[in-house]
C-alpha cells in the first residue's frame, strides 16, 4: 500500500508542475473562456485531459520508449506538432490583420461561432501533436513510477495524470469566462489576439527547432 502511495504523491506534484506550466494547452483555454464562453472552455479541458490520458497510456505501452529509440521519429513529430502550432499562431494573427479596426463581436454573436465538440476536438489534436507533453510523460515516468509497475499502479497514475489537467483547465475555464475578465479582452481584443497568435507561433518553432 505504501508503494501506492508513494507513487501517487510523486506522480500528483510532478504533474501538477507540469500542467502548470504555460504553454499551447494552458493558451488554449484560457484563450478559448476569453473569446466564446465556459461551455467551449470546458470542452477544451476536456479535450486537453483526453489527449493527456491518451499519452500516459502511450507511455505506459512502451510507445514513448519507441519514439526515444528512433530519434528521427521523434523528430517527426515534433516538425508535425510545431507545424500545428505555427499554422495556429499564425491564423490567429491575419484573421486579426483581416478583422482590423472592425468592431469585436459580442459575447452573444461569438458563443454561436463554435460547439463544445469542435473545440474538444481542437484541444485533443493540438495536445496530441504536441510533444512537450510527451516529455512531460517519459520524464514522469522515469522519476516517479516503480522499476517494473504493475497495471493498477499504471491506471492510478494515469488517472492522476487525467484529474489533475482536468481540474486545472476548468480552473482556467472558470477564472477566464467571468464577465470581468471577458470585459477586459474586448477593451485589448487586437492585442490580445495578437499576443496570442505571436506565442502560439513561438511555441511552434521553439518545438520546431528544439
Amino acid at each position: 500500500m505504501s508503494l501506492y502511495l508513494e507513487t501517487a504523491l510523486q506522480v500528483a506534484f510532478i504533474w501538477t508542475l507540469a500542467c502548470c506550466t504555460p504553454g499551447a494547452n494552458v493558451l488554449l483555454t484560457m484563450n478559448t473562456a476569453l473569446r466564446y464562453n465556459r461551455l467551449l472552455a470546458i470542452g477544451s479541458a476536456a479535450g486537453v485531459t483526453a489527449a493527456v490520458i491518451l499519452w500516459g497510456i502511450m507511455g505506459a505501452s512502451g510507445v514513448l520508449i519507441i519514439l526515444q529509440t528512433f530519434p528521427w521519429l521523434f523528430g517527426l513529430l515534433k516538425l508535425l506538432g510545431g507545424s500545428y502550432l505555427l499554422y495556429l499562431g499564425l491564423s490567429k494573427i491575419y484573421s486579426t490583420l483581416k478583422q482590423g479596426s472592425k468592431q469585436p463581436y459580442d459575447i452573444a454573436e461569438r458563443e454561436n461561432l463554435k460547439s463544445p465538440w469542435h473545440l474538444i476536438r481542437l484541444a485533443f489534436f493540438t495536445s496530441i501533436v504536441n510533444p512537450k507533453t510527451g516529455l512531460f510523460v517519459i520524464s514522469l515516468f522515469s522519476v516517479a513510477m516503480p522499476k517494473d509497475p504493475s497495471w493498477p499502479i499504471t491506471i492510478l497514475c494515469v488517472s492522476i495524470m487525467g484529474s489533475i489537467t482536468l481540474l486545472w483547465h476548468l480552473f482556467l475555464a472558470c477564472v477566464f469566462s467571468t464577465t470581468s475578465a471577458q470585459t477586459l479582452y474586448q477593451k485589448s481584443v487586437n492585442l490580445i489576439d495578437y499576443l496570442t497568435g505571436g506565442l502560439f507561433t513561438l511555441f511552434g518553432i521553439k518545438i520546431i527547432a528544439s
